[in-house]
């Protein structure tokens, strides 16, 4: 290049002088002026330019954006032209902003991955490349759960990892400590599984951790509470016989247990009412389980006018104290003989439909605690799940949606409940993970 430069300086002289002796002083002034933006053109071609480009960030979560500063050094930045270009590594080169002035770029990326950044400096004929790498990854969300929160000695909890986004392949690590306790016990550390069991030795109060992290090194973690209670007594349930007497002789209906070892019996009355213009009250006869077994329920009515109704109830109570009506017989005022009805209470859970999740299902941890009471209910575009408590006790309700061909629950939510004697239920505590920006829904109680 020096050599080139040279001779075509000589060589200019030479015409120069030439043009001199031919045509005259105005014209060599011209051929000067052509001289001197010769060699000022070849001085601009061998000024050595430096690339000093530089990015706002070498990371960004999904949904940010990367500013690409175009910089140079050696010349004036006004006299260069920028371009800015990005790919996904192991892709084809996208254009983020062509050739131009403009010596700033804003991109945002639609996915997340390793990305290959170039920004290209161009003076005239000279292109310098300034390469980066930058890494998009989105937020990493612990949606972890745990089967339960209260446990009998000897049952088992079983902990699942869950989560959201992140970069690359999640794993999970499962903790627990004791109350009171200052350090955390494995039961398993990170790794690709995201779920176990686990059975605790000892009654008590615990807390549960599950972590998450990604190949970008984000930790999400989350805990929990457990409750390890003794091997509780069985509770009982109630149910009743309602019978009509009339009005001036309610007291004549008289009751008797064959074994009351196996069932209690007590008695409450209601006001007064008129059906079909006859007074009569209602005498309600409330039954409690004791203890396994059968008998026999006898209900007497005694007119003194040598008229007698007789009601019969054959039952059997089972280990878990639940009863079964075997067979009732006798006679009575009416037709029909009354019904022996196990005693309930009630509430309700309302869950935003999503077509495109898919559909919501129940779970129950105790039936005997807990029931539904029909399949869900759809009402202007959510699912109306009803239940019924029979008895006291503790229990977990879980509902989740999930599609027919989806393999993973798009939606969980995780209800921990008390039923009291009273057969009203008390929520412990609720977790989940719910459609987004949506709150967990609450229980609908009377």
């Amino acid at each position: 290049m020096k050599k080139t430069a040279v001779k075509a300086a000589a060589l200019m002289v030479a015409v120069l002088s030439a043009l001199t002796l031919v045509f005259g002083t105005a014209t060599r002034a011209s051929a000067v002026s052509v001289l001197d933006q010769l060699i000022e053109e070849i001085k601009e071609a061998k000024r050595e330019i430096k690339n000093v480009s530089s990015l706002s960030a070498q990371k960004l979560m999904l949904g940010e954006t990367l500013t690409m500063y175009g910089k140079v050094e050696g010349i004036e930045p006004e006299k260069c032209e920028f371009g800015f270009y990005v790919r996904l590594n192991g892709l084809f080169w996208m254009t983020a902003q062509s050739y131009s002035s403009d010596s700033v770029c804003e991109w945002t990326p639609t996915a997340q991955g390793d990305y290959e950044v170039c920004i290209k400096v161009k003076y005239k004929t000279k292109i310098e490349k300034q390469y980066f790498n930058i890494r998009v990854s989105e937020p990493l969300y612990n949606h972890s759960y745990v089967s339960t929160s209260f446990l009998q000695q000897g049952e088992t909890i079983e902990l699942t990892g869950n989560a959201e986004g992140g970069f690359g392949d999640v794993q999970y690590g499962f903790y627990y400590q004791e109350n009171g306790s200052d350090s955390w016990t494995t039961l398993s550390d990170f790794s690709e599984a995201n779920h176990i069991t686990w059975k605790p030795q000892h009654t008590g109060d615990y807390e549960l951790c599950i972590k998450v992290k990604d190949e970008d090194d984000q930790y999400d973690t989350k805990t929990f509470d457990l409750t390890v209670s003794p091997v509780l007594t069985k509770t009982p349930v109630s149910f009743t016989v309602t019978v009509k007497s009339p009005i001036s002789s309610p007291y004549f209906w008289k009751c008797s247990v064959e074994d009351k070892g196996i069932v209690g019996v007590e008695v409450t009355e209601s006001a007064p009412q008129i059906d079909e213009l006859r007074a009569y009250v209602l005498r309600e006869y409330r039954f409690t389980t004791i203890a396994a077994g059968r008998t026999n329920i006898k209900l007497s009515y005694d007119a003194h006018n040598g008229t007698e109704y007789v009601l019969n109830y054959d039952i059997t109570v089972d280990k878990g104290l639940n009863v079964t009506i075997n067979h009732t017989d006798g006679t009575y005022f009416e037709r029909t003989l009354p019904k022996a009805e196990q005693i309930k209470g009630g509430f309700a859970l309302k869950v935003e439909d999503d077509k495109s999740a898919g559909r919501w299902k129940c779970q129950i941890s105790d039936n005997q605690v807990l029931e539904e009471t029909a399949a869900d209910m759809q009402e202007d575009g959510y699912s109306v799940f009803q239940f019924h408590t029979l008895r006291e006790g503790y229990v977990t309700l879980t509902l989740s949606c999930s599609s027919v061909t989806s393999m993973t629950d798009s939606y969980k939510l995780i209800y921990n409940l008390y039923v009291d004697k009273d057969l009203n239920v008390k929520m412990r505590d609720c977790d989940g993970y719910y459609i987004e920006d949506r709150e967990l829904p609450g229980l609908i109680t009377e």
